[in-house]
């Protein structure tokens, strides 16, 4: 008799625990053969997405004409402001100040010394037809969205995005094949004009591990840096209505307020 058999012989979950051992050790193997190749590639893992093909996506002249007229309707807004600004010195003041706060918030054209970055989808073709070696050569809008990111610390003063000003409303999603800029299409290749020291600018965006450094080690021809003497950059023409958010302001009501610690 063999003690080793009898009594596992009534016993048959043994042979399915056995026969489910033996499939997750095929699939551990694959998945860790499937790790190695990526190392092996030098494939970052950070720019993983579903692949969307390229095409141009043109703005309809409907948006463009709308588009145009609030420009130039907040562009004769800062003329008749800039008109009552010289009539004293406190009325100057104010609009100095007003001014000031409308480049901020990203309401007016502005032009300045700055960087140009060209990001356009890779034109070599991925070693195989896996998922995510194509998405490495497809510009995202989380690949956008990091720059952005980057530009800020780098001392960016005002930015667009393919002649679409970004400020703190902005939007930017991907919306299928499409990358959806303040709710504009927008097609690569993608223009990211930025406004401030240019050297400052160009170092900071060229960080080793950075995220530009990242597309670079996939194809370096999907990334162009110039610096610029002057650029000029268009208003942010998105809706600026204010429905919710109040000024905390000493009108009676400052002791209702929520706060958190």
């Amino acid at each position: 008799m063999n003690v080793f058999t009898t009594g596992h012989r009534n016993q048959p979950w043994i042979w399915q625990v056995t026969a489910l051992s033996f499939l997750l050790g095929l699939l551990l193997a694959g998945s860790l053969q499937t790790v190695g190749y990526i190392r092996r590639s030098g494939i970052g893992l950070g720019r993983f997405g579903g692949v969307a093909p390229s095409f141009n996506v043109p703005m309809s002249a409907t948006m463009r004409q709308q588009q145009k007229e609030i420009a130039d309707l907040r562009e004769h807004n800062t003329k008749l402001e800039n008109a009552l600004g010289k009539g004293n010195d406190q009325l100057k003041t104010l609009n100095d100040e007003l001014q000031k706060v409308k480049i901020i918030a990203g309401l007016t054209e502005v032009h300045g010394p700055g960087i140009v970055i060209t990001l356009q989808d890779s034109a070599k073709r991925p070693p195989s037809a896996r998922t995510f070696e194509q998405a490495n050569g497809i510009i995202h809008d989380t690949d956008l969205q990091q720059v952005l990111n980057e530009l800020g610390p780098s001392g960016a003063e005002a930015v667009a995005v393919n002649n679409q000003r970004i400020v703190a409303r902005s939007s930017l999603r991907c919306v299928g094949p499409t990358v959806m800029v303040n709710n504009v299409p927008v097609a690569p290749p993608y223009v990211i004009r930025a406004i401030g020291d240019p050297n400052t600018l160009y170092a900071g965006m060229n960080l080793p591990y950075g995220v530009l450094d990242g597309i670079r080690r996939y194809d370096p021809q999907m990334v162009r840096i110039e610096k610029k003497q002057d650029i000029v950059l268009p208003p942010y023409t998105g809706s600026t209505e204010i429905r919710f958010a109040k000024p905390t302001v000493d009108n009676g009501h400052k002791g209702s307020r929520e706060t958190h610690d």
